[in-house]
């Protein structure tokens, strides 16, 4: 049976690579579980393959989920071809030419993308469990990045945390990015603070007048001593 060798990376980070071999006859539901596992992902979100040519252009679809095989109003009135399911599609049905393409997406409102590529035909060895990933380069991504989550998906003290581990920020453009929605100290507050720094310890301020009159008992004090 044939096995199938392909070459997996990021769209957005070409050194970061999987190879996986996968027999003719397994499906991309199978597929999709091996790029799940090859870059430690939780399998927990939307994914689909599309079938791609030269210039990783997006064409027939094959999803995941059951529930995204309906098209929408917009994709009917373009003419879309109805999608596949994963689990009923096997990879060789959409094998076309010798370094097929497909465009793999994952997690849709992240926008996981990859690229797809067979780069060659190998013996089936019958001491492999298929699909299995054969080759491994570079280290997987986070799969989760507290900075591109929505602010309002966060505690105050998360955001904080995500943006102070992005080093292109600097601390005022961490604090114009965090909103706690909790309100600031207003200008007045601070120079009404800044009056009650000479206040005495009940509460009222020491007077010119009260000065010089201590001033004048100091001098009258000392006169007397020299009587």
């Amino acid at each position: 049976m044939a096995v199938y060798r392909f070459r997996v990376c990021l769209e957005d980070n070409e050194d970061i690579v999987r190879d996986i071999d996968i027999k003719s006859s397994q499906s991309f539901e199978l597929f999709h579980n091996a790029i799940q596992e090859a870059f430690k992902f939780d399998n927990k979100h939307e994914a689909s393959f599309f079938v791609s040519d030269d210039y990783w252009r997006k064409n027939r679809e094959i999803t995941l989920r059951k529930e995204d095989l309906p098209l929408d109003a917009d994709e009917i009135k373009l003419g879309v071809e109805p999608k596949k399911l994963m689990s009923e599609t096997k990879i060789a049905s959409f094998i076309e030419q010798p370094h097929q393409r497909f465009f793999y997406v994952f997690d849709a409102k992240v926008q996981w993308n990859f690229l797809v590529e067979m780069v060659k035909m190998v013996d089936e060895n019958p001491k492999v469990n298929y699909p299995a990933c054969v080759k491994s380069i570079g280290n997987p991504p986070k799969q989760y990045k507290q900075t591109n989550m929505a602010k309002e998906e966060l505690s105050p003290d998360l955001a904080m945390a995500g943006l102070l581990n992005d080093p292109e920020l600097n601390d005022d453009e961490i604090y114009k990015k965090l909103d706690t929605g909790e309100e600031g100290v207003e200008q007045d507050d601070l120079d009404n603070l800044e009056g009650e720094e000479g206040e005495d310890e009940f509460g009222q301020e020491e007077s010119e007048d009260d000065f010089n009159e201590s001033d004048s008992q100091e001098d009258f004090s000392g006169d007397d001593s020299h009587d």
